[in-house]
C-alpha cells in the first residue's frame, strides 16, 4: 500500500486525501479478538453497571410481585362417534382439523361461555375480580395510577355525570370478564386432539376452580349447542312436513282434473287419435304413391304424342279392348281390301267403300287414343284430389294431436310434481320422526381427561428462571453499551488510530497531569526526570529525526481547536531544550488570544510581536528571558485586529530568518488551525509543523477537515503529538499503546 503522505525535499510527509474516506478505517481494520476483549476491558464498569442496574431492577420487580398459581384442566376432542341406532346427526361430530379446532378454542374464550362462568362462580364476589372489594387500594399501583390518570384528564372541580346502577352494573360485569379473559390460556398442542385449560389467580384454589369450572361448561354448551339444533330442526320439518302435504294434495287434484277435462281415451298403448293419425298417413302414402304413378303414365303418353305424333304405341292404347277391336277390324279390311284389289279397280264401288270404312275406322281409332289419354289425366287429377283431401285430413289430426300432446305434456309434469312431492313429504316425515328421537341420543364432542388441580407452586414469577435471564440481558446489555461507547468515541485514543486515520506519524504522546502536580512547565522543573519530561524529550527527538540531513530549526506547533495543549506543549518543550543547553525561542504567534505569558507570570515584556511586526521594533530588544531556564521568549498582545496580514507578511518571514542565525532551536506556538487563517502563510516557512491532537476529545472529523485543508494550502506536516493522554487508561488500548509501555518502565522514571 502507498503511504498516505508523500516525503518532500524536507523529509515531512504530504496529506493524501484519499485517506479520509468515510468507511476506509473500518475497511481496514481487521476482527482481532484481542482488541474485542480490550474493548470490553475499557469498558468493564460500564458493563458491571448495566449488569448490576438490571439484576437489581429484576430482584425488586421480584420482590413486589405478588405470586401467582396456575391450574390447568385438559380435554380431548373425541372423534369416535358412538352409534346407538343408524339416524344421522342434525348436528355432526366435529371434524379434527385445525380450523376447526382454532374455532373450538374461540368458543371456550368466547364471551358468552365466560359470562356463564363468571354467573356460575360468581366472581364479581371476589375482590380479585372486582376493584371495588380489593384491600389496600390505595396502595395498589395499578390503582394509583388509574386514578393519576382520571384526576388528570377529569379534574375534580368539573362535573363528573352520575352513572346509574344499571350502567355500573353493567360496567361492573364488564371489567370482571376483562380479569377473566386476561388470565386465561386455551391452547392446543401439535399433532394431538388436546386442548388445555389454563388458568393463573393470586388464589390456587380460584385457578383450579375457574379452569375446571370453564371445561364444564364447554360440554354442556356442547350438548346445549346440539339440543337447540334438534329443536330448530323439528320446528322446520313440522312446518315443511304440513307444506308439502298440503302441495301433495294440490299436484294430485290438479292431474285428476287434467284427465277429466281432456277425455283423453287409451287404445292399448296408443291413443285412438294417433291410431287414426297412423292410418291416415299410410293412406297418404298410398295416395302418393297413385298419383306418381298417374303423372308419370300421363307424361309418357304426352312424350310419346309429342316425339311421335300418335299415341298408338303406348301401353294403355295397346292394352285397350276397343283399340284392340278396332285393330282387328282394320285388320278384316286390309284383308278384304287387298282381296278387293285384285278383282276390281281403286274406283270400284266396294273398293270406295272399303275406303270409307276404314277412314271411318281410323277415326274411330284417334278417338279412342284421345279418350285414352284424357282418362290418364283424369285419373291424375282424381290421385291429386285424393292426396289432398287426405293431407288436409292428416293436418287437422296432427294438430288435434298436438293439443292433446300439449295437453299430456303438462299432465305428465303434473304427475312428475305428484310424485316427487310424495317422496319428498315421506322423506321430510322420516327424518322427523328420526330427529325427535335424537334428543335421548346426545353426546358431546369432547371429553375431560384431567380435572386441574390446586397447584402447591407459584407459576409467576419464575424466580430462578427470571434472575437467570436477567443476568444475561444484564451482560448482553453491558456488552451492547460497551460496544456502542466505543463506537460513539469518536476520539483518538492511540498512535495506531491516528496513523491510521489519518496517515500522520505519531511523534509522541504527552501525559496528562493531576490538577495537584501542577502546570506541566513547571513540572518539568521539579521533576527533569519524570515520564512528562520523558515524553518531550522523546517528541523532541522524534522532531529532530523527522529529517535526518537538516533537522527543523524552526517548528511551529498547531492543532484543530481551541485547548489542545498548545501553548502548553511549547512552554514545557521549551523549558526543557533550554534546560540541556539548547540556544532555544519560544514565540507566541496567537495575535488574537494570548495564552503563553500565563505559564510564566514572572516575566514582563515591555516589547512585543505586534510592536515587532507593525511598528517595526528590534525583535531582539522584544526578547524576554525565564529566569528560572534561560529560556528565550517573545511575547504577544493577543489583541492584534490584522492578525493574518502580519503573520503572512514579509516582516515576520526576515524576523525569522534573522532569529535562526541565533537560536539552535525556535518553537512557534500558533493559533489553531480550523477557523483562523492567521497560521497558514506562516506554516509554509517554517521548517516544521507539528500537529497537536488531544486524547480522546479532538473528533476525528475535525482532524481530518483540518489536514484536509493543508492539504490545499500546500501545508506539509512532519507528524502528530497525542496531548494530554490519560496514561492508566491508555494503557488499556494493547501493547501498542505509550500507557502500556510505561506500566512496564515506570520505575525508570521519578515521578
Amino acid at each position: 500500500m502507498k503511504d498516505k503522505y508523500q516525503q518532500d525535499e524536507r523529509n515531512s510527509f504530504k496529506y493524501q486525501p484519499q485517506a479520509l474516506h468515510p468507511g476506509k478505517e473500518l475497511a481496514e481494520e481487521e476482527l482481532d479478538l484481542r482488541e474485542l476483549l480490550r474493548k470490553l476491558n475499557r469498558r468493564r464498569k460500564t458493563i458491571l453497571g448495566i449488569f448490576l442496574l438490571v439484576v437489581v431492577m429484576s430482584g425488586l420487580f421480584l420482590y413486589q410481585t405478588t405470586p401467582r398459581y396456575t391450574a390447568q384442566s385438559q380435554l380431548a376432542l373425541d372423534i369416535r362417534q358412538t352409534r346407538v341406532v343408524d339416524i344421522e346427526e342434525v348436528l355432526s361430530g366435529i371434524s379434527v382439523d385445525d380450523a376447526v379446532i382454532g374455532t373450538e378454542l374461540d368458543i371456550i374464550r368466547s364471551s358468552s361461555l365466560l359470562a356463564k362462568a363468571v354467573d356460575k362462580l360468581e366472581l364479581h364476589n371476589y375482590p380479585e375480580f372486582n376493584p371495588v372489594l380489593q384491600e389496600n387500594q390505595g396502595e395498589d399501583p395499578v390503582y394509583l395510577l388509574s386514578n393519576w390518570f382520571q384526576n388528570f384528564w377529569f379534574p375534580e372541580s368539573e362535573a363528573v355525570e352520575e352513572i346509574c346502577p344499571e350502567e355500573e352494573e353493567k360496567k361492573l360485569r364488564r371489567d370482571v370478564l376483562k380479569r377473566l379473559n386476561a388470565n386465561l390460556e386455551v391452547d392446543h398442542r401439535r399433532q394431538t386432539n388436546t386442548i388445555s385449560i389454563s388458568y393463573t389467580s393470586e388464589d390456587p384454589g380460584m385457578a383450579a376452580r375457574v379452569a375446571n369450572t370453564l371445561a364444564d361448561l364447554y360440554l354442556t354448551d356442547q350438548l346445549e349447542a346440539k339440543f337447540a339444533a334438534n329443536r330448530r330442526a323439528n320446528e322446520w320439518l313440522a312446518e315443511r312436513l304440513e307444506n308439502l302435504r298440503q302441495e301433495v294434495q294440490a299436484a294430485e287434484q290438479a292431474v285428476k282434473n287434467i284427465r277429466q277435462q281432456s277425455d283423453m281415451i287409451q287404445a292399448g298403448s296408443t291413443t285412438i287419435l294417433e291410431q287414426q293419425i297412423s292410418d291416415v298417413n299410410a293412406q297418404l302414402i298410398q295416395a302418393s304413391v297413385t298419383r306418381s304413378r298417374a303423372e308419370a303414365r300421363l307424361d309418357r303418353a304426352e312424350e310419346v304424342k309429342f316425339y311421335s305424333g300418335s299415341a298408338e304405341t303406348l301401353v294403355e292404347v295397346l292394352d285397350s279392348a276397343n283399340i284392340q277391336r278396332l285393330r282387328s277390324e282394320e285388320s278384316t279390311l286390309h284383308r278384304r281390301k287387298a282381296e278387293l284389289g285384285q278383282r276390281y279397280g281403286p274406283r270400284h264401288p266396294q273398293m270406295v267403300q272399303v275406303e270409307a270404312e276404314m277412314k271411318d275406322l281410323q277415326n274411330k281409332f284417334a278417338e279412342e287414343v284421345n279418350r285414352i289419354l284424357e282418362s290418364l289425366e283424369n285419373e291424375v287429377q282424381t290421385a291429386r284430389a285424393e292426396e289432398l283431401t287426405l293431407q288436409r285430413a292428416l293436418n287437422e289430426l296432427r294438430a288435434e294431436a298436438g293439443r292433446t300432446m300439449q295437453t299430456e305434456l303438462e299432465l305428465r309434469e303434473l304427475e312428475r310434481q305428484a310424485e316427487s312431492s310424495r317422496l319428498l313429504y315421506q322423506s321430510f316425515l322420516a327424518r322427523f320422526q328420526e330427529t325427535r328421537e335424537q334428543d335421548a341420543l346426545q353426546r358431546p364432542d369432547a371429553r375431560i381427561i384431567s380435572q386441574a388441580e390446586i397447584p402447591d407452586q407459584a407459576s409467576h414469577p419464575q424466580k430462578k428462571k427470571t434472575l437467570g435471564l436477567s443476568m444475561m440481558a444484564g451482560l448482553m446489555f453491558g456488552v451492547m453499551g460497551a460496544f456502542i461507547l466505543e463506537t460513539l468515541d469518536r476520539g483518538f485514543r492511540t498512535g495506531d488510530q491516528v496513523e491510521r486515520v489519518t496517515g500522520m506519524s505519531v511523534l509522541g504522546m504527552i501525559p496528562l497531569l493531576g490538577r495537584t502536580r501542577g502546570r506541566p512547565a513547571d513540572y518539568v522543573l521539579k521533576k527533569p526526570f519524570s515520564s512528562l519530561a520523558e515524553a518531550l524529550r522523546a517528541s523532541r527527538t522524534a522532531i529532530h529525526l523527522s529529517n535526518v540531513d537538516s533537522p527543523p530549526q524552526t517548528i511551529m506547533i498547531t492543532s484543530t481547536l481551541p485547548k489542545e495543549g498548545k501553548s502548553t506543549f511549547a512552554a514545557a518543550l521549551g523549558r526543557l531544550s533550554a534546560m540541556s543547553g539548547t540556544r532555544t525561542l519560544v514565540i507566541d504567534v496567537d495575535l488574537r488570544r494570548s495564552s503563553l505569558e500565563g505559564f510564566f507570570p514572572v516575566i514582563d515584556a515591555k516589547i512585543r510581536l505586534e510592536d515587532v511586526l507593525s511598528k517595526g521594533a528590534d525583535p531582539i530588544s522584544a526578547i524576554v528571558e525565564d529566569p528560572e531556564t534561560g529560556l528565550h521568549l517573545l511575547m504577544s498582545h493577543g489583541k492584534a485586529p490584522a492578525a493574518a496580514e502580519m503573520l503572512g507578511s514579509r516582516r515576520m518571514r526576515d524576523m525569522l530568518e534573522e532569529l535562526k542565525s541565533l537560536y539552535e532551536l525556535i518553537i512557534i506556538d500558533s493559533p489553531p488551525f480550523m477557523g483562523f487563517s492567521d497560521a497558514w502563510s506562516l506554516a509554509r516557512h517554517t521548517d516544521s509543523v507539528v500537529f497537536l491532537v488531544r486524547w480522546a476529545e479532538t473528533p476525528r472529523e475535525t482532524v481530518r477537515s483540518a489536514l484536509r485543508q493543508m492539504e490545499l494550502l500546500d501545508i506539509r506536516v512532519s507528524g502528530a503529538i497525542l496531548s494530554m493522554v490519560n496514561i492508566r487508561q491508555q494503557s488499556r488500548y494493547g501493547c501498542g499503546s505509550h500507557g502500556y509501555y510505561y506500566g512496564k518502565y515506570k520505575k525508570y522514571y521519578h515521578d
